[in-house]
């Protein structure tokens, strides 16, 4: 076969290839969409991480399961699931098509399963929308029913209230008193915020801050209140708009860790080596 023939083949295979595709046929070697990613971190009805062996995200279309994922319990800071949510193409008669997919800008929902139990986070209640495909979007989930809807669980409110010194029947047992942007002890601090904390947010004394203790030419040394079970990080900056990770160590010459899981509740010292340069901010971030 010589070349002028070989590339005569080859021309009209690429034109029978070129009129299949405008011709409306059925072809099978397309790829598919890419996912819609959602990702975050579960946290049960007392604002902690959950870290249950074989506890799964269900994703839901029309009341039914069409997919799942770990709920992991490393130390990650920023999430303990992913979910990869397949977008639908509308090729019902191609290979690539699968049932258990979401339409584009299509409603879908999430649930919790753990321990044999099906749980649904505050912010799956009602309907949740995809997107085109290719989107990474961050959704974090709280477990617990919030009769009130304002996106805390009930009742964390009511442990609240019951440490505040108040009990069921009492003038001052309402968790309308305690809302998610609220700052009920006054501290500076929102409800929201210390329900992710694990702080007590009837008691003004008891903050989540990082307090600067001190600081030589290898080391600035922090104090902060610690809740057992969660996980801590710390970070800098130059501008405190842009923030990086920074490794820490819980003492002088500890080793230096990304994240730190407490093992009490009290105030710990943290050491971050000193940074030359510009002046830095720093700040610490809690899972």
């Amino acid at each position: 076969m010589n070349a002028s023939s070989t590339r005569a083949r080859w021309t009209g295979l690429l034109a029978a290839v070129g009129l299949a595709l405008g011709s409306g046929l059925s072809l099978t070697a397309f790829p598919p969409a890419p996912y819609y990613t959602l990702f975050g971190v579960v946290r049960d009805q007392v604002g902690t991480a959950l870290d249950v062996e074989g506890a799964d995200v269900i994703l839901l279309r029309d009341g039914i399961e069409i997919g799942r994922t770990p709920i992991t319990g490393d130390l990650r800071l920023d999430l303990n699931y992913e979910l990869n949510i397949s977008i639908e193409q509308g090729r019902a008669n191609t290979r690539t098509y699968s049932d258990r997919t979401v339409a584009r800008q299509g409603l879908f929902s999430l649930a919790v399963e753990m321990n044999g139990e099906t749980f649904y986070p505050i912010e799956a209640d009602g309907t949740l929308r995809a997107g085109e495909g290719g989107e990474r979007v961050r959704l974090d989930l709280n477990i617990g029913a919030d009769a009130n809807g304002d996106g805390l669980p009930d009742a964390w409110q009511e442990w609240q209230l019951y440490q505040a010194g108040f009990r069921p029947g009492d003038d001052g047992w309402n968790i309308d008193d305690i809302t998610r942007d609220g700052d009920y002890d006054g501290d500076g601090t929102s409800n929201f915020l210390e329900y992710l904390a694990g702080t007590f947010a009837g008691d003004a004394a008891e903050r989540f801050e990082l307090i600067i203790t001190g600081r030589t030419d290898a080391l600035v040394s922090f104090e902060f209140f610690a809740i057992t079970g969660k996980v801590y990080a710390i970070e800098s900056s130059t501008d405190l708009v842009n923030w990086t990770p920074v490794p820490h160590r819980l003492s002088p010459t500890g080793e230096d860790s990304d994240y730190s899981r407490a093992t009490v509740v009290d105030i710990l010292p943290i050491y971050v080596v000193t940074e030359p340069g510009a002046q830095r901010f720093y700040r610490i971030t809690v899972r």
